[in-house]
């Protein structure tokens, strides 16, 4: 099995052909989720059983949050 780029890109619609969740899997073993909640958006990244999970429902937003968290610790990988 190849391990390297994106490796499975998975979407979900329900009935009416609104998303329910895309799923992206990259790299040796990391995913992305943004699901829909009820009236939420989920977002998730995973690097094989740990990661976070953030609510991207609002703005500002949990997610929005923690990106800026990160951004500040980690400012040479800022992107905008």
């Amino acid at each position: 099995m190849k391990l390297e780029g994106i490796r499975e890109i998975e979407i979900k619609k329900d009935e009416q052909g609104q998303y329910k969740s895309v799923r992206i899997v990259f790299g040796p073993h990391h995913t992305i989720n943004i699901i829909k909640v009820g009236k939420k958006t989920e977002f998730s990244i995973v690097s094989t059983h740990h990661g976070f999970k953030a609510d991207a429902s609002s703005v500002p937003s949990e997610l929005e949050t923690f990106i800026e968290e990160i951004r500040e610790n980690h400012p040479e990988n800022r992107v905008d």
